[in-house]
């Protein structure tokens, strides 16, 4: 991990896309219908990861989805500005507890 200091950071490279990493510790309903970790039932606590026009779901067990009915405005409520980015993917999940050994655990 390294802070983040905007002036420091590199351009990404040619096809290389940004992820944010949004964290929503609350339930997401977007269509009435709470969503729910199909490998956990997990109903809380996800990382909202927003590449591009696509939004993915992650549960603290480590499965990722690709919601289509949130929108990077979903992810906009959320965000505030970075604080941190990391080298590689593997290693923000670790770090923000999404590797799945976390599994089943929620904070209020």
């Amino acid at each position: 991990m390294t802070d983040y200091d905007p002036a420091d950071r590199p351009e990404p490279l040619p096809g290389q896309p940004v992820i944010r990493a949004v964290p929503h510790p609350d339930e997401l309903n977007p269509r009435g219908i709470t969503i729910t970790c199909d490998r956990c039932g997990a109903r809380r606590g996800w990382l909202l990861l927003n590449v591009r026009a696509h939004v993915f779901v992650r549960c603290r067990c480590a499965h990722e989805w690709n919601e289509p009915d949130l929108t990077r405005a979903d992810c906009d409520q959320h965000y505030t500005e970075p604080d941190r980015e990391w080298d590689d993917f593997n290693t923000a999940m670790t770090s923000l507890g999404y590797d799945g050994l976390l599994a089943g655990a929620t904070w209020n």
